[in-house]
């Protein structure tokens, strides 16, 4: 597998080659798409989502970059994508003003766990929080979320993962419910079926978020799962 990098104009572009199958033609858009493996119970015993370059592509776009391949059948593929390159200088940046009106409300910081075994979506969830007053926690599995819970009366929120290894979140939500009633809980999850919805608001969750996650989207469920929880209580 070969990395690489260049600057063209005021874009850095990159690429991964690898020398592997290849992928069919009419497959390359579907591959950043969201797709499930053929593990489908919610306690994962394997690592791997399924979802790395959906995941992948939502980041790179997030910073105003693109992602795309070029690949042939017995001949491998090669990934490029893209991200905006601009020089900094030694002279001390000003202030960067958060002109999207996120989180202004809050006097003081907003404890959030992220119960996500993921490394590559907690590093996302986190970079998409990192600009807004919140303070981030992180459990691995559902265990660990509701033992956090338990002993930490400062988390405000979590953003519960469904499909955990050890103990999933529909059974980490009950159990935190059972500790911390009013506490809002999200579901995070690639599995956005309306049965998969139900069964995250039956197990207590407050609100539902699909994966690749959408940050706009994401902060504005928060800011209203905090501001106004008793809109939430009365679905």
């Amino acid at each position: 597998m070969n990395f690489g990098d260049a600057l063209k104009g005021n874009i850095l572009e990159f690429f991964v080659e690898d020398t592997g199958i290849g992928i069919p033609h009419e497959k390359h858009q579907d591959i950043f798409e969201h797709f499930h493996q053929v593990e489908f119970t919610s306690e994962r015993q394997f690592g791997g989502s399924g979802l790395g370059l959906s995941i992948s592509k939502a980041y790179i776009e997030m910073h105003g970059g693109k992602i795309w391949l070029k690949s042939e059948m017995g001949k491998g593929s090669v990934f490029y994508f893209t991200l905006p390159f601009k020089k900094t200088s030694n002279h001390h940046p000003a202030e960067i003003q958060n002109d999207s009106g996120e989180n202004k409300e809050f006097k003081t910081p907003i404890v959030i766990l992220i119960a996500e075994d993921e490394d590559f979506n907690f590093i996302l969830l986190s970079e998409m929080l990192s600009n807004s007053n919140f303070s981030v926690l992180r459990a691995i599995n559902g265990f660990d979320a509701v033992e956090l819970c338990r002993s930490s009366k400062h988390i405000d929120l979590v953003l519960m993962d469904i499909k955990m290894p050890i103990m999933d979140g529909y059974k980490a939500t009950k159990k935190i419910k059972k500790i911390r009633p009013s506490l809002p809980i999200i579901a995070q999850t690639a599995y956005s079926a309306d049965i998969d919805k139900t069964r995250a608001f039956s197990s207590g969750c407050s609100d539902f978020v699909s994966k690749p996650f959408n940050k706009h989207e994401l902060i504005s469920i928060i800011n209203r799962l905090l501001i106004k929880p008793h809109e939430y209580n009365n679905r």
